[in-house]
């Protein structure tokens, strides 16, 4: 089950180019960004990308319209999205494989999203840019063909900023970001939602930028009391990072809620507060 699970969640580099020679309809979506910038990574992808790849960015493709209180990168309108979509050539049963820059969150937003939105198989490249040791081109890719990908969204959970605190109050709400983010006595911005608990990102990878395996990550999740059976939702700055823990989440067969407006919704209203 382990393996059937990873294997419908991630490709390993070498598996990939087998796979694009079987399937060439699979749409490629480079998801590059630039910490601690925050930003996403055009000239990466146009120094050099996986053939026939797309550039996505996470704001103008990835997030609506911030009004201030909605948090930095709410969620997209749906008909936006299914157009965004639809730019890419991406229908319902279209396989989409998604990459980024080694041990960078920012791929799973465009997981998340496609997934929410009824796309049935999308994969993230484990090791990420880095990891792949196949051809590499440069340049602008030419347009796909625009598909007649209809939306369905809500194929995914999320949590809205209202019910953050009962998943608090019961052990099940996750910090996704640094834990110098989470808590720092001389880091003024530092501080987490009331009652999270620090889950990091950046421990879910090995050395080399891998996923790491089942059994470890089981671990992280079992010391912040992720048992089997638990429906925990996620946070971080944006809802970007948050979106990777759901995956990794996903990957280990856990249904996991994204709070997507995050930290930067939470304190959009100072009645909220985050605590160090």
């Amino acid at each position: 089950m382990s393996e059937a699970a990873r294997s419908a969640h991630l490709i390993g580099p070498a598996e990939l180019q087998g796979w694009l020679a079987r399937r060439p309809d699979t749409v490629l979506l480079d998801v590059r960004h630039v910490m601690p910038a925050d930003r996403a990574d055009r000239d990466a992808f146009l120094a050099g990308h996986l053939p026939g790849a797309l550039f996505v960015d996470v704001d103008t493709d990835l997030a609506g319209v911030s009004t201030g209180r909605n948090g930095k990168r709410p969620l997209p309108g749906e008909a936006e999205f299914e157009k965004t979509v639809r730019r890419w050539g991406v229908d319902t049963d279209t396989p989409v494989v998604v990459y980024g820059a080694a041990r960078s969150p920012a791929p799973a937003r465009a997981w998340w999203l496609l997934q929410w939105a009824g796309v049935e198989s999308v994969r993230l490249l484990d090791g990420g840019f880095q990891g792949w040791a196949g051809e590499i081109v440069a340049g602008e890719e030419g347009g796909r063909r625009e598909s007649d990908f209809v939306i369905r969204p809500g194929s995914l959970p999320v949590v809205e900023v209202g019910d953050v605190p009962s998943f608090a109050e019961r052990g099940l709400l996750l910090d996704a970001r640094p834990a110098i983010k989470f808590s720092h006595p001389t880091d003024a911005g530092a501080g987490h939602i009331p009652g999270a608990r620090c889950a990091p990102v950046a421990e879910f990878f090995d050395a080399a930028g891998f996923l790491a395996p089942d059994d470890e990550l089981r671990e992280r999740f079992a010391a912040v009391g992720v048992v089997e059976g638990a429906e925990p939702a996620t946070y971080c700055s944006t809802g970007v990072a948050a979106a990777f823990e759901v995956f990794v989440l996903s990957v280990l067969g856990v249904r996991a809620r994204l709070y997507v407006g995050s930290a930067s919704e939470w304190t959009a209203d100072p009645s909220r507060v985050l605590v160090r």
